[in-house]
């Protein structure tokens, strides 16, 4: 459409129209997919769904869920990221894939570059993997710094081997409600919403470039304080 108007803004500064007909042709409106998320009893659901030696997966998707971080930024961290004297994660990186390629680069955004403070329990998760880690690949590396969090083997963990292993995982309770893993990042947003945090908070956690974006996609998921407001009215009459 844009390229349309364009098009015909060129031929009316040459003459060729007197008006430019594009202008009259009105946007189709943009119906928005329903948001999926899940509540914690869904998400709890889930995590029965692992097998023993699907734990460091199990670990990730438990940080996806109470950190909000997207899956590249949750792939690549090391335990050089992690500060378990604060219980903060640092967010510098992220992983993404061009042409079938796996790399490593900084952050899109200055705020996708943040601290993510965690609770306690899931601080102590981390402490007790990276010490099972450190005993299951002590022979392939003499720095367990620089692994992945997540790894668990000699071979590093790529976007598209979780997206495979969680389609698989998901398909084992046919009852669960389907979402994509993007979507952890909506439960988690959720999850905020619920515990009563503001858009500043979840735009903080979720490294939004800027606070209009959180409020265009959350603003549905906050209570309506129109109640509030009328219950106050009542008490001045």
């Amino acid at each position: 459409m844009i390229l349309l108007k364009k098009i015909f803004d060129v031929g009316l500064r040459k003459g060729y129209y007197s008006s430019n007909p594009a202008k009259l042709i009105k946007k189709l409106p943009i119906e928005k997919t329903k948001m999926q998320f899940w509540t914690v009893k869904e998400f709890q659901k889930f995590l029965t769904l692992f097998e023993p030696e699907e734990y460091n997966i199990k670990l990730l998707f438990t940080v996806l869920f109470f950190t909000g971080l997207r899956l590249g930024e949750a792939l690549a961290l090391t335990w050089q990221d992690i500060d378990f004297s604060s219980n903060t994660i640092h967010i510098t990186k992220s992983v993404y894939v061009n042409k079938g390629v796996t790399h490593i680069s900084t952050t899109k955004t200055k705020a996708g570059t943040r601290r993510i403070v965690i609770n306690k329990k899931l601080s102590q998760e981390l402490q007790d993997w990276e010490k099972r880690q450190k005993h299951l690949l002590e022979q392939f590396t003499n720095n367990s710094l620089t692994l992945q969090v997540f790894q668990n083997s000699p071979i590093t963990i790529t976007k598209n081997a979780i997206e495979k292993q969680y389609k698989k995982i998901i398909e084992r309770d046919s009852t669960l409600k389907k979402i994509r893993i993007h979507d952890f990042r909506h439960s988690h947003a959720s999850l905020l919403i619920n515990q009563g945090e503001d858009y500043l908070v979840v735009k903080e956690r979720l490294g939004h470039a800027s606070i209009t974006t959180t409020i265009d996609t959350y603003s549905h998921l906050y209570p309506s304080k129109q109640k509030d407001l009328a219950d106050k009215l009542d008490d001045l009459l």
